[in-house]
């Protein structure tokens, strides 16, 4: 039975004492009354006896201390383990390392987020990661439960500017979010246009099929422009598609701790570049020794339904047919002069970022050719953004649920037309027939602006 010890005459002098599970007496300061001290270990010991008993002493461990804990026992992909370490380490730990598990919740993680100064996005992960450790936590027996679990959090009230507003391709703030820019198709022709080559393709296959910006990346030659036989009404409807890896169907571009071996490896490529630059008569100088490495590998796409197959329009077929017939590289979006992987930040600021967003003129002059001025076309426009353009086009031509999540890559909703609708043939040419007819539309107009 619990009972209640005196130590000292101060303003808490008593303490209980109660039998923990494993035979020991455990013990709690703090109290007023012995009374207080009394009925607290009761509950201590009825707890115990109704299996649903939480060790004090455990949910008074640091965040700090229990965080490693729960990073070992996690097993994501090497981005995810990455941006946790980062929120980890540059928001929470710094905020609170020694704050007692039991300590945090709901009202605690939202005067923290109040105080930042950094994207609302940025504050969203952190506060969903804080989140996620408390679980862990309860799942480990050091809380009862997680008390942010649940609960509605309050925005975070960062003020964002508009970007654009032409063609419908609108930037605007929705319920204190940034809405992502999508395009129209005149817009994507006259990118198109604008870029040419392989980055103007890479661009109409984002917009015309939805790949995520890996899946596009990483697409081998031998994955594209598949055939597949299918009937609608009983005669003979063939499909050409590409396929997305379920094992090597996306690049994943994820930043590393540099360790010893890659920095030698940096090391080396930078004596090579410096060795180049003096052949040349270039100056340059040494670079300083990078604290992460960024490292490109294939692998699987981001879910299991990612790994799909996605219908490709006729006019997008000729193009692509086109184009591997003169490309001497394995990846269907490389780099031309030596069919290397792109990395998403240098994609968009060689090539997307000036030709959406327009860039000004630079007269010629001696050693530089000079450039021509462009008009914007769709400021902000992203990879990500064509993606969103495909799945709107899709409602907007009314491309059935099933199709959609198909085409997209998505879970299939978990609600009883979830599991009980399917893809049908008719569907598949439905699509292909509209997108087919925005491409011809949008050439149309974008040809027309041009006079």
């Amino acid at each position: 039975m619990a009972y209640a010890e005196k130590r000292g005459s101060g303003k808490y002098p008593w303490r209980a004492r109660y039998k923990r599970p494993d035979g020991t007496l455990g013990s709690e300061p703090g109290f007023r009354t012995k009374k207080a001290a009394e009925e607290w270990g009761d509950d201590q010991e009825a707890a115990i006896r109704a299996g649903r008993w939480q060790d004090p002493e455990k949910a008074r461990t640091p965040f700090g201390e229990f965080t490693p804990v729960w990073m070992a026992a996690q097993k994501v992909a090497p981005a995810t383990s990455n941006k946790r370490r980062y929120l980890l380490n540059r928001h929470l730990l710094p905020a609170f390392e020694r704050t007692p598990l039991c300590e945090i919740n709901i009202f605690t993680a939202q005067a923290w987020a109040n105080k930042q100064t950094c994207a609302a996005s940025t504050v969203g992960s952190a506060l969903t990661l804080l989140s996620s450790i408390l679980t862990g936590a309860a799942d480990a027996g050091y809380l009862l439960a997680n008390p942010m679990y649940g609960r509605r959090r309050q925005p975070v009230d960062r003020p964002e500017h508009d970007v654009s507003k032409q063609h419908g391709a609108v930037d605007h703030v929705r319920d204190g979010a940034k809405e992502v820019v999508w395009a129209q198709p005149e817009d994507v022709f006259a990118l198109y246009q604008r870029l040419g080559g392989v980055a103007g393709l890479m661009v109409v296959t984002a917009a015309y099929t939805g790949l995520r910006w890996g899946e596009l990346s990483g697409l081998h030659r031998s994955n594209v422009l598949l055939k597949r036989p299918d009937k609608v009404s009983g005669r003979p409807f063939e499909r050409t598609v590409l396929r997305i890896d379920p094992v090597i169907g996306s690049l994943h571009e994820v930043e590393f701790e540099a360790d010893e071996a890659a920095l030698v490896a940096w090391n080396a490529a930078e004596d090579q570049r410096l060795a180049e630059c003096r052949e040349k008569r270039w100056k340059a100088n040494r670079r300083r020794e990078p604290k992460t490495i960024v490292k490109l590998y294939l692998g699987p796409p981001k879910n299991k339904t990612s790994a799909r197959e996605v219908d490709l329009p006729p006019f997008l077929v000729e193009l692509l047919e086109k184009h591997l017939a003169s490309w001497p590289h394995d990846y269907v979006f490389a780099t031309e002069a030596d069919g290397k992987w792109w990395r998403r930040g240098n994609f968009g600021r060689s090539h997307l970022r000036p030709a959406a967003d327009g860039r000004t003129e630079i007269p010629r002059k001696r050693g530089f050719a000079g450039r021509k001025a462009w008009e914007p076309i769709a400021p902000g426009l992203t990879m990500h953004g064509l993606r969103h353009s495909h799945d709107t086009w899709m409602k907007d031509e009314r491309v059935d649920r099933a199709l959609r999540f198909e085409t997209m890559g998505w879970a299939v909703s978990g609600d009883i037309e979830g599991v009980y609708e399917h893809v049908t043939p008719e569907m598949r040419k439905q699509r292909l027939e509209a997108l087919e007819s925005r491409w011809r539309r949008g050439r149309r107009v974008a040809l027309r602006a041009v006079g």
